[in-house]
């Protein structure tokens, strides 16, 4: 199979189908699955943002005068679509190939590996952005409470990047589903890439150095540029390099990852070289 052939299966009705079953499967436990994402964004903002930022005073970023709280709101928008994506490619998805069984049950069907793969990438990604948007809701009660000012057009102008996003990191996610050997090293991409790179890129506290090693990882770590062009927008309604910075990256991982996913996942699942 080409690489085209690889990347047109996104648009194919049998990738549409296996979001739309996973939708399906959501729907019947959205009170429960939906409870998390909404009360983590109030805890660590009224955690962080109002007790820890409570001592800690304005401060310049970019010129600008700004509360912590402020600093710490775009970055969890950023975050939170980060690691639901993932979570999502790496935890559910390994679980519904390896213990549940369904990719088996969709093979039998007219739907093929390639779409399987889109599938889950796509319902990662869409889960990360529904997330990111009860951030935003959340975001936005705070502000009614008159803690936070935000430029609200720039929320929904950063969802379709939110969205790139999160289809990015559940490309990397899919990456380990098909690495690891079991479920019991789970924690190694978990700990040792994932959390390093939510925490050091800009997303909980500003990151910044003059040595070349800090440069290259800010240039190169799109969560960094979706962080910062994010808070840019909200904060100031503004836009500057960080935003296509952060999509020319998000699309660069998703042509390489997903041919590589899937060719991985070929070897895992079908045995096939």
């Amino acid at each position: 199979m080409s690489l085209r052939d690889r990347y047109r299966a996104a648009l194919q009705w049998q990738s549409r189908a296996v979001l739309g079953r996973h939708l399906t499967v959501y729907r019947r436990n959205w009170h429960t699955a939906a409870l998390p994402p909404l009360l983590e964004p109030i805890i660590l903002l009224l955690a962080f943002g109002v007790g820890l930022g409570g001592f800690i005073p304005q401060f310049a970023w970019r010129g600008h005068a700004v509360s912590y709280l402020a600093y710490l709101a775009p970055g969890m928008l950023a975050y939170t679509a980060f690691m639901t994506a993932f979570f999502q490619a790496l935890f559910a998805a390994y679980i519904r190939m390896h213990y549940q069984k369904t990719w088996e049950g969709q093979l039998i069907t007219q739907v093929r590996l390639e779409h399987v793969v889109w599938g889950e990438a796509l319902w990662a990604a869409t889960l990360g952005t529904a997330y990111a948007l009860i951030v935003i809701l959340v975001l936005a009660g705070f502000s009614l409470a008159g803690w936070l000012h935000l430029h609200w057009a720039g929320a929904l102008l950063a969802l379709p990047l939110l969205f790139l996003a999160a289809l990015a990191f559940a490309s990397l996610g899919l990456l380990f589903t098909a690495l690891v050997p079991s479920i019991d090293h789970m924690n190694i991409p978990f700990f040792l890439v994932i959390m390093p790179l939510g925490f050091a890129s800009s997303t909980y506290f500003p990151l910044e150095g003059d040595s070349l090693w800090t440069w290259a990882w800010l240039t190169l770590n799109p969560l960094h540029h979706l962080a910062e062009g994010v808070r840019l927008l909200l904060l100031t309604g503004q836009t500057d390099h960080h935003l296509p910075a952060a999509g020319g990256l998000f699309v660069l991982m998703i042509l390489i990852l997903i041919p590589i996913d899937e060719r991985l996942l070929r070897r895992r699942v079908l045995g096939e070289g």
